[in-house]
């Protein structure tokens, strides 16, 4: 079973994202799919119309927390030393 959350805040049209929360088995427990609707998307050439994403509150927690960071303006790049995830929990505190 699952249940619709309420959608993105302050985003129309083509930007909506919908959450939806779902059981994800016993391993995954309770999950969350976010929902994009594509801008172009050929239903008629087989092309899906979404694009999604599943996550496990554990990876939602840790996105979270990446995001904020892209959205400030202090995002880490793959090649940089951050210090590891102590370094992350202090960024993002900060």
């Amino acid at each position: 079973m699952s249940t619709d959350l309420r959608n993105v805040p302050n985003l129309d049209g083509t930007n909506e994202l919908t959450q939806t929360r779902f059981w994800g088995g016993a391993d995954r427990k309770q999950c969350v799919q976010v929902t994009q609707r594509k801008p172009n998307y050929d239903t008629n050439n087989g092309g899906a119309m979404f694009h999604y994403l599943q996550l496990t509150r554990e990876q939602a927690k840790e996105l979270a927390v990446e995001l904020m960071l892209f959205a400030e303006g202090r995002e880490v790049e793959e090649f940089e030393d951050c210090g590891g995830d102590d370094h992350h929990a202090a960024e993002y505190k900060a």
